[in-house]
């Protein structure tokens, strides 16, 4: 199997550090702009897809530069370009998960579902509101002008978001929150 090719984005060098972006920043970016602050790797992705799948670098790897353990992969298409626009989609929700604002918004975003682009700014929100309260729905609930039982559906909504809800509760010795 090749090694994997890397490509620093635009403005970053291998010796140099680009210059950091919030959250927010990030958030709001066009795939493009979002692209110039990740390192992405392809490589040869493996299993179903015929020949074209196995013969060419179609697996897309995306690395946040601000954050490298902030990272996330697509390979189940056989083209790179979709790949890679999944892999955005990936990171964007992988950023809202993982990147936390001490500080409440002035203004909280209306709830989306996981369809709307708007998706991860609300989930980042979202987020940051249970680790401000640590994991208690009802003080999370309450910033977020939601009732408990409308917080938990909105977090029922997306298996990536209910897995790291549940998870960061059992760290602090919470109870599993259960399935609407």
């Amino acid at each position: 199997m090749d090694p994997p090719r890397t490509s620093l984005a635009d403005g970053a060098t291998a010796h140099g550090d680009p210059m950091i972006p919030t959250r927010a920043e990030l958030m709001a970016a066009d795939d493009i702009e979002l692209l110039r602050h990740c390192r992405q790797e392809l490589t040869r992705s493996s299993g179903p897809g015929g020949q074209h799948r196995n013969t060419t670098d179609s697996a897309v790897h995306l690395i946040l530069l601000a954050d490298p353990r902030i990272r996330v992969e697509a390979a189940e298409e056989r083209s790179q370009h979709r790949n890679r626009h999944v892999a955005l989609k990936r990171l964007r929700l992988a950023i809202a998960l993982h990147w936390r604002e001490a500080a409440a918004p002035a203004q909280t975003p209306t709830p989306v579902g996981p369809r709307n682009d708007a998706y991860p700014a609300f989930v980042a929100v979202v987020c940051d509101a249970l680790e401000r309260h640590q994991h208690l729905l009802a003080g999370a609930a309450a910033e977020l002008g939601l009732s408990s039982g409308q917080l938990v559906r909105h977090l029922a909504e997306h298996d990536t978001l209910w897995g790291w809800v549940q998870k960061a509760r059992q760290a602090r010795g919470l109870h599993p929150l259960k399935h609407p």
